[in-house]
């Protein structure tokens, strides 16, 4: 009898082994530790702090946002590059940023070979000039371009507005790069009237135009997006122009495969809640989801909107 139960004993915890990782990621209670390349109180900081209490509520751990910021989240990127895949340590990944690092300032690390989770925000970028412009479509500016000098305000090289500034340089817009640390700074230079346009995101349009401060001549993506129903390049015959910050939850690479579609399938609960669902209806927030395989994607096309712009960055950069 005691030989047989034994032999029973033995045989349920060898299914145990092989069953338990199936049902419970993080059996041993540590923490989900979340990097943010970038610094705390900005747009993907809010995000991800928000999104932090949920996981933790379909985990059952703790789940803690860190700060890691510098190079343009290269030195977080190159670090997450290298760091354990074991479910513990995911990133706040900001694409482009994630490209123009590896491609146009020599990251050391390979982009397509993180783990992507789930995305949670697609930023769109609009050209914004003052009230007090004389330009009032995208067409005055462009004619102006042609005899004018024309600049552009950016949040430095290298820069998300660097990439879109390059992007309409191409579509035949004529102007100066201006570069500055940051994205107070250029917009200080452009509201004071040293620079011509601006290349502006949801949540500094949304205060600008509640202060009647300026004018929005075009919505830089492939399509109008509500609440700011503004005309593309494309809808005026122009080559199309995509600018835009997309911010999701990826891992370092080689993820186990059991641990990736447990993590996908509570953050996509995280993002999809009610309570997240809410707050981005209230702040406008430009919420797109996308899980695994989906995020990969979105991943290579920005991979190749950066590539297809990147000879002329370096230009710009005075870089070969």
């Amino acid at each position: 009898m005691f030989r047989r139960s034994g032999i029973f004993i033995c045989a349920f915890l060898v299914m145990f082994l092989f069953v338990a990782p199936s049902f419970a990621a993080f059996p041993d209670g540590k923490p989900i530790r979340i990097v943010n390349p970038f610094a705390a109180g900005g747009a993907g900081d809010v995000e991800v702090r928000m999104l932090a209490p949920l996981m933790e509520k379909h985990f059952g751990v703790p789940v803690v946002v860190e700060n890691m910021t510098g190079a343009g989240g290269r030195i977080a990127y190159d670090k997450m590059y290298k760091e354990t895949a074991d479910g513990h340590t995911l990133f706040y990944n900001n694409q482009p940023a994630l490209q123009l690092g590896e491609f146009l300032y020599d990251g050391r690390y390979k982009g397509n070979e993180f783990t992507y989770l789930v995305n949670v925000v697609k930023d769109s970028r609009y050209l914004l000039v003052l009230k007090e412009s004389p330009y009032n479509t995208f067409q005055d500016l462009l004619e102006a371009s042609k005899k004018e000098d024309i600049s552009c305000a950016v949040s430095g090289l290298g820069s998300s507005g660097h990439l879109g500034s390059v992007q309409l340089v191409l579509a035949g817009l004529k102007h100066r790069i201006v570069p500055f640390d940051g994205t107070a700074p250029s917009k200080a230079a452009f509201l004071g009237g040293h620079i011509t346009f601006w290349i502006a995101g949801y949540s500094e349009l949304k205060a600008l135009l509640a202060d009647d401060k300026i004018k929005v001549l075009a919505t830089l993506n492939d399509r109008r997006l509500p609440p700011y129903d503004y005309p593309t390049l494309s809808e005026m015959g122009l080559p199309e122009v995509a600018v835009y910050n997309m911010r999701g939850i990826c891992a370092p690479p080689s993820l186990p495969e059991d641990i990736k579609v447990l993590l996908i399938e509570g953050i996509s609960k995280a993002v999809n809640s009610e309570e997240i669902q809410k707050w981005a209806a209230e702040t406008d927030r430009p919420m797109l989801f996308a899980a695994g395989d989906d995020y990969f994607k979105l991943h290579e096309e920005t991979t190749k909107m950066v590539t297809d712009a990147l000879p002329m960055m370096k230009e710009s950069i005075g870089k070969k």
